[in-house]
């Protein structure tokens, strides 16, 4: 349990900071979904409303007892004409390092793909679910496979109306082959067109 307080403390600090920037906000400056605008009735539909593309990706990081991993991720999605939700696809590349607790060290060149959906509230906080199929070197043919559920917070901060910068903090929920770090940090930009 020792080992944990880190991990901990790093999420308990980052939550302080997002709550502060929060606070310190006029609660008329807190953007709000249409659907929760005009007395909790969603505005007359746009004329011009349509399905919204999201072209991005990320950089990120994530840390663990025994593995310190660094990847990038392009992804591509889709806001199916609702305020609050996106869907989408993307690729991975990561470099791993592992060390186990027999003291052995090695790097490795990780790939795969991901799936995600997520659902924005109040324009800023995100609920981030993703399932990422990894093929790390090593097994008997090679490379292993492995998979995993990932599920979190994260914060975006819009710079255009078509521009946006986000930070995620994930966490593994379903991770049978124990590959996934404790955190996993990342810091990506989506395009909406």
């Amino acid at each position: 349990m020792k080992k944990n307080r880190w991990c901990y403390l790093l999420v308990f600090t980052l939550l302080i900071a997002f709550s502060g920037n929060l606070a310190a906000q006029n609660i008329d400056d807190v953007p709000l979904p249409k659907s929760l605008k005009s007395g909790g009735k969603a505005d007359a539909p746009d004329k011009d409303r349509k399905v919204k593309f999201v072209v991005g990706g990320y950089l990120g990081f994530g840390v663990g007892y025994s593995v310190l991993n660094l990847h990038v991720s392009p992804h591509v999605g889709i806001c199916p004409g609702i305020d609050f939700l996106c869907i989408g696809v993307g690729g991975t590349y990561q470099l791993t390092y592992y060390r186990d607790p027999n003291g052995y060290k090695s790097f490795s060149h990780v790939f795969g793909f991901n799936a995600f959906v997520e659902g924005y509230i109040w324009d800023r906080l995100v609920l981030h679910g993703e399932y990422e199929w990894l093929s790390f070197p090593g097994g008997t043919d090679g490379r292993f496979t492995s998979n995993a559920v990932l599920l979190g917070p994260g914060y975006k901060q819009n710079i255009t109306d078509k521009l946006s910068v986000y930070t995620h903090l994930l966490f593994p929920a379903y991770d049978p082959e124990n590959v996934y770090p404790i955190i996993d940090i990342r810091v990506g930009v989506n395009y909406k067109f």
